[in-house]
């Protein structure tokens, strides 16, 4: 694995053993878990496998165990703890695994399904006649005059109220008068109305209820009697009704407690075994042989063998090759630790890398926390997230399903947990517990709340302390700084990746783009940022100073003490490292015709437009001290949690005493409790993800398109991931057979 910046090199290993190992091969191939197949024969997504009589069983059960998984509500993915020990040798055991269950519960089951299917028929039946029984209450109307006889046809339903005036009309001329209406105005905006005309007028008068959207009760039954007599009849049978749902309901749950490991376990076996009935698809058969060939990572070419080995027996042949084609038509394979997976995820979200990228995961693994904790700067949030981080990974590792949106945070704990860290960090820095400033002394002197002293004490004025006026300024240089570095970063290695493709005018480019870059970085930060006029200064007594990266946060530019001088005069080093350069960049660019004019056209409006996107950091943050202090505000103080001085080595965490601006009293550090817990479900949350939106737009726009194009084919290996099942192999490889 090592610190390799490159998707892995692929090579193709092709496998043949003796046909009647097949299944074998199989299982040694998922065992090994980085294989990808390819369709030698292209005939995997034109030729259905013919399936045995096994197989077909395979799919037969899987069909009736989903069935079953659905009438008993049992969610997959989730775990069950320990999981079960299945043989796998053969596809006979998994059949006879999966037959014991369903015939063990599918009996029952199906009995359950129908009673509850005529239960639940007969309670809609009931629940039908008590709404137009209630509905019709109202009316005074029996149900059992709805209908036809042999000279009327009688309706009853619902009419928006402000067609009633027009039914009414219609039915009076469409009948000649001969019709009898009556209706009530309920409070919902309609009409409850029944109507009663000469059967010979029926179809006329449907569609002209039809037009007038009424909405006819049906009633299931013939009632007789008394609405009041009808409806208390109903909602008895309708109780009665609901009880048996509710033990048909707790019936299968508990079957669902006690059967629920070895159904999951019988599912998970049947679904793997028919991916790998789909992968005989990519294999070719001859009289006596089997092969198959697939993508695998350079240097895991002995554990394959290893593996296949120890699986399939001495029946084997095994070759691996690097064909020139591997360099355009492989998949791209990132091999990054583990614990970078929910980096890697996000790069493979912006697109998948091709082989000639760079796969930046292992500087995101880093670079993105520590935006987010510049962003989102607050000691106590910050602890927040990796609890939930914490939480997150725990849940996963056991298991735990937390659904489809909450999912993302048990995919990505380990992210969580290491902003969480970089959020601590940054409010350690900058002082802000819970958004609070009256708990944590800034550790960094520069972004303290008030102004101090030569001597690192505060100033005061009339016993109050003096607000630092320049913090916003330092944070907003602080900002663009930290965008410098991170595209200074991207040019560098867009640099390395040329050079290491021997790409020579991408290279030239990509060269011509970092002095030119730097030496706008230099005039910003060495001249002037509020001039340009400075930059064309010729006066040999003054220079352009060199910026070095955060050492000079809190001194200003130019000749602040901090940045090294040049000796060279701001007009020639605006030739030198401006001028020159983009001249450079511009003739090597279009020499790449259009595709380079494009590049070019970028590079030099995002080298400004880029650089000044990174002051979100400073926006972002600023807003989350400003909310946070609306509700520290707004919000009376009903408990202010007080905290003891805390010095570490000397340095001040915990400051001895703080100005109170409420009393404008001097007492010790405290946090009011109310504003705190609202300011962090409010503030904390929406901020949280707008941090997180914005860290990730400046990864993805400004900082990888300088050097991550994406493109690519991502690595699918034919592997099986288990939950519920642990497949041991008891057959022992046969050593008798040999390959013709």
């Amino acid at each position: 694995m090592g610190l390799r910046m490159s998707p892995a090199e692929m090579l193709v290993a092709r496998v043949v053993t003796h046909r009647d190992l097949e299944r074998e091969l199989l299982l040694a191939l998922d065992q090994f878990g980085l294989f990808e197949f390819i369709d030698v024969t292209h005939q995997a997504a034109a030729i259905e496998v013919k399936r045995s009589r096994d197989e077909e069983s395979v799919f037969a059960a899987l069909e009736r165990l989903q069935k079953i998984l659905a009438s008993l509500d049992i969610k997959l993915g989730r775990g069950i703890g320990s999981r079960i020990d299945i043989d796998e040798s053969s596809i006979q055991n998994i059949i006879e695994y999966a037959s014991e269950v369903i015939r063990s519960v599918e009996p029952e089951i199906v009995e359950l399904d129908a009673d509850y299917a005529a239960t639940r028929l007969e309670l809609d039946k009931q629940l039908a006649i008590h709404d137009v029984v209630v509905s019709l209450k109202p009316l005074g109307i029996d149900p059992s005059m709805l209908g036809m006889t042999e000279f009327t046809f009688t309706t009853a339903g619902v009419i928006p109220q402000g067609r009633v005036s027009q039914l009414e009309w219609s039915l009076k001329e469409v009948t000649e008068d001969a019709y009898v209406m009556n209706h009530v105005p309920l409070k919902r905006g309609v009409a409850v109305a029944t109507l009663s005309v000469p059967i010979d007028r029926r179809n006329a008068v449907e569609r002209i209820l039809t037009a007038m959207e009424f909405e006819s009760f049906s009633t299931p039954i013939a009632a007789d009697g008394r609405p009041e007599d009808i409806a208390d009849e109903a909602t008895t049978k309708i109780a009665e009704l609901k009880a048996e749902l509710d033990q048909i309901d707790a019936r299968k749950r508990i079957i669902a407690r006690e059967w629920k490991p070895r159904i999951l376990a019988a599912w998970e076996l049947l679904d793997i075994e028919s991916k790998r009935i789909g992968a005989k698809a990519f294999l070719v058969y001859t009289e006596q042989s089997v092969k198959a060939w697939g993508w695998i990572p350079s240097g895991t070419e002995d554990e394959f063998e290893s593996i296949i080995g120890s699986v399939v027996g001495p029946a084997l042949d095994i070759k691996f090759e690097y064909p020139d084609f591997a360099e355009h038509e492989s998949p791209t394979y990132l091999n990054n630790p583990k614990f970078m997976k929910p980096t890697q995820d996000v790069v493979y979200a912006y697109g998948t890398p091709s082989k000639h990228d760079l796969d930046p995961t292992k500087l995101m693994f880093l670079s993105f926390p520590i935006i987010f904790g510049f962003v989102f700067s607050d000691v106590g949030q910050g602890f927040l997230i990796i609890l939930i981080g914490l939480a997150a990974w725990r849940s996963r590792n056991r298991g735990d399903d937390w659904g489809q949106i909450l999912g993302y945070l048990q995919s990505g704990a380990e992210g969580l947990i290491l902003m969480g860290i970089f959020a601590m960090v940054g409010g350690f820095l900058f002082g802000s517990f819970f958004g609070a400033e009256t708990v944590i002394e800034p550790l960094w002197p520069t972004f303290s709340y008030y102004l101090l002293d030569a001597e690192g004490h505060l100033l005061l004025d009339h016993g109050h302390p003096v607000e630092n006026p320049y913090r916003s300024a330092h944070m907003l240089k602080l900002s663009i700084e930290i965008g410098v570095i991170h595209i200074l970063l991207g040019i560098l290695l867009n640099l390395y990746n040329r050079i290491k493709h021997h790409e020579r005018r991408e290279a030239m480019v990509a060269i011509s783009y970092l002095i030119l870059y730097l030496g706008f970085i230099n005039l910003i930060f060495g001249v002037s940022y509020g001039s340009i006029d400075a930059w064309f200064n010729a006066d040999p007594g003054e220079q352009v100073y060199l910026w070095i990266p955060i050492a000079g946060i809190g001194y200003g530019i130019g000749n602040n003490g901090v940045y090294i001088p040049s000796g060279i005069a701001p007009l020639s080093f605006t030739v030198l490292t401006l001028i020159l350069p983009m001249i450079t960049m511009a003739v090597a660019s279009f020499k790449g015709g259009m595709d380079g004019a494009v590049v070019f056209l970028e590079y030099a409006i995002g080298m400004i437009s880029h650089t000044v996107s990174y002051a979100r950091i400073f926006a972002l943050n600023s807003v989350h001290v400003i909310l946070s202090g609306v509700f520290f505000s707004m919000i009376p103080a009903i408990i202010e949690i007080p905290f003891p001085a805390v010095s570490i080595l000397g340095v001040e965490i915990v400051p001895h005493e703080v100005f109170n601006d409420a009393t404008e009293t001097w007492g010790p550090a405290y946090l009011p409790l109310l504003g705190a817990i609202i300011g962090t479900f409010i503030v904390g949350i929406l901020e949280g993800l707008l941090a997180f939106m914005h860290t990730l737009r400046l990864h993805f726009v400004e900082w990888f398109s300088k050097f991550y194009h994406a493109g690519g084919v991502a690595f699918a290996p034919f592997k099986t991931n288990r939950i519920y099942t642990n497949p041991i192999l008891t057959r022992t490889p046969d050593q008798s057979y040999a390959l013709t």
